[in-house]
């Protein structure tokens, strides 16, 4: 049986909580609603990615950890994927896309950790990949009770209290999952990835105009510490939610703001293309690629996924577009 999933990867390049040994994980999505746009399979993965912290400025070892070492990479490599147009806004784009994608009903090597755990319930790499077999078979209520391990083992890293928060929003515990979310911010108020959740489960929870509220203090913030690139992040994800809401015009508005005040920023002419796919507006959609892949650097990790992301908007009809970006946004759950 064919389950759906999706994966968020964040880019912590410029900001990220102190704490010891934190990982970039994914934000992993499980729906079970397939998407009739399909690419070929080969080329691509199931990641959406955040590009609240992308820039210019090269990564360094501290945000890009090797492939044996990070939760991230061992997910992001090992999941196959269709990918559609409608992904961007995420943390600063989309959260909900879903893609078909085949599983194996059994998963040799969660059982094999889960072997390992029975002699040593206490080993953080066997949780992790187990952590990561059942989130991919979207059994998000199976994997809460290992994250909580994880978090037991591992009280001072973030990047569990936000997965464990990513599962009760799959599971339908907003409250749950806004309380961890609140959590993690009154420690760090500006921490884009956190934001993004939390502004993602007040969207689903028909907050509405309080996103924005949550997000112009969090701007307010970044501006009286002196917090440029926090506050520039921000504004970015406050420009991708204006779209997530269905305001597509002021999207665009704050991009510009954005372009006005940065023009080397390949991310809010990333954004612009979309918007303007959405608007079935094609040659200024053209006009806005460009200028994204001219300003993208080539070393940068995750431009292919990027380009994908393109190359699905300019081959996706208007109307399917539109179709699947209204589903895969709507609040309702």
């Amino acid at each position: 049986m064919a389950s759906t999933a999706t994966t968020t990867l964040f880019i912590s390049s410029e900001f990220k909580p102190n704490l010891p040994n934190s990982l970039l994980l994914p934000r992993i999505r499980i729906c079970n609603k397939p998407l009739s746009i399909s690419l070929q399979p080969s080329k691509f993965r199931a990641t959406h990615l955040s590009l609240c912290n992308c820039s210019r400025t090269p990564l360094t070892p501290s945000t890009i950890f090797s492939p044996q070492t990070t939760l991230t990479n061992f997910i992001s490599q090992k999941i196959s994927f269709f990918l559609i147009g409608s992904f961007i806004f995420v943390a600063c784009f989309s959260r909900k896309p879903a893609f078909a994608v085949s599983v194996p009903s059994v998963d040799s090597a969660e059982i094999l950790e889960e072997k390992i755990l029975e002699k040593d319930s206490r080993n953080v790499e066997a949780l992790k990949v187990i952590v990561y077999g059942k989130i991919r078979r979207g059994k998000c209520k199976e994997a809460e009770k290992f994250v909580k391990r994880l978090i037991d083992e591992e009280p001072n890293e973030v990047e569990w209290r936000l997965l464990l928060a990513l599962c009760y929003e799959t599971m339908g515990y907003l409250s749950k999952a806004k309380g961890l979310y609140l959590e993690i911010l009154e420690n760090w108020p500006l921490f884009v990835r956190a934001l993004h959740g939390l502004a993602m489960v007040m969207h689903k929870n028909k907050e509405g105009p309080a996103v924005f509220e949550m997000l112009n203090k969090a701007v307010e913030l970044a501006i009286n510490e002196n917090k440029v690139t926090e506050e520039r992040n921000i504004k970015i994800l406050t420009a991708q939610m204006r779209v997530v809401q269905g305001d597509l015009e002021e999207g665009l508005k704050r991009c510009q703001d954005l372009i006005d005040q940065n023009p080397r920023d390949f991310r809010p002419y990333l954004c612009q293309g979309i918007i303007y796919s959405l608007l079935d507006k094609k040659e200024e959609a053209a006009k806005q690629f460009e200028t994204y892949q001219a300003l993208v650097p080539e070393e940068f990790p995750q431009r292919g996924f990027l380009d994908d992301i393109t190359l699905a908007a300019k081959g996706t009809s208007p109307v399917q577009f539109q179709k699947e970006f209204r589903n895969q946004f709507s609040d309702q759950k």
